[in-house]
C-alpha cells in the first residue's frame, strides 16, 4: 500500500529540516549553507505562492464554469417556462374555440327549434284557416239550401224626357237643352 503525501498541506520547518538531514546523511551530502537554506526557503515560498495562485485560478475557473452552468440552467428553465406558457396559451385558445363552437351549436339548435316552432305555428294557422273556410263553405251551402231564393228584382222604370227640336240656332224647332249638350269645338 502506497502512502500518499498531501503536497498542499503546510509542513513545519522542523519536519522539513529533519527529513533533509536524514536524506543528506543517507546519501552523504554536504550540509546546506545558510545561503542555500535561504534560497530553498525563497523557492518554497515562491512555490507556495504559485500553488496558492493556481488554486485561486482553479477556484475562479470553477466559479466561472459554475456561473456558466447556472446561466445555462436558467436559460433552459426560461425556455422550458416559455414552452409551457405557449402550450398553456394554445390549450386555452383551443378550449375557448371549443366553447365558442359549443355556443354556436347551441345557438343553431335554438334557432332550428325556433324555426320548427314557427313552422308548426304557420302549419297550424294554415290548417285552421282551411278548416274555417271549409266550415264557412259548408254553412253557406246549408244556408243556401235552407233559405228560399230571393225574388227577382222588380224592373226599374226609367222615364226619359223626350227631347224634341233642333240644336241649330235660328230654326223654328230650336231646343236650348239640345244646344247645351252639343260639344263645342270652337270654344
Amino acid at each position: 500500500m502506497a502512502i500518499k503525501f498531501d503536497y498542499s498541506a503546510d509542513t513545519s520547518t522542523d519536519a522539513v529540516a529533519s527529513v533533509a538531514d536524514s536524506i543528506r546523511s543517507t546519501h552523504r551530502l554536504a550540509p546546506l549553507t545558510e545561503e542555500q537554506k535561504l534560497q530553498r526557503r525563497v523557492e518554497m515560498e515562491a512555490f507556495r505562492e504559485e500553488q496558492a495562485w493556481q488554486a485561486e485560478e482553479r477556484k475562479a475557473e470553477r466559479d466561472r464554469l459554475e456561473a456558466q452552468r447556472a446561466e445555462a440552467e436558467r436559460a433552459e428553465a426560461a425556455i422550458a417556462l416559455a414552452k409551457a406558457n405557449k402550450k398553456r396559451r394554445l390549450e386555452l385558445q383551443e378550449r375557448e374555440r371549443e366553447r365558442q363552437r359549443g355556443r354556436q351549436i347551441t345557438e343553431l339548435h335554438f334557432r332550428a327549434r325556433q324555426s320548427e316552432l314557427w313552422q308548426s305555428n304557420v302549419d297550424a294557422a294554415a290548417r285552421h284557416a282551411v278548416a274555417v273556410r271549409q266550415q264557412q263553405a259548408l254553412l253557406a251551402d246549408v244556408e243556401r239550401h235552407l233559405t228560399p231564393p230571393a225574388p227577382p228584382p222588380e224592373p226599374e222604370v226609367i222615364y226619359v224626357e223626350a227631347v224634341e227640336g233642333s240644336d241649330q240656332l235660328g230654326t223654328s224647332d230650336f231646343n236650348p237643352k239640345l244646344w247645351m249638350q252639343k260639344p263645342r269645338s270652337w270654344w
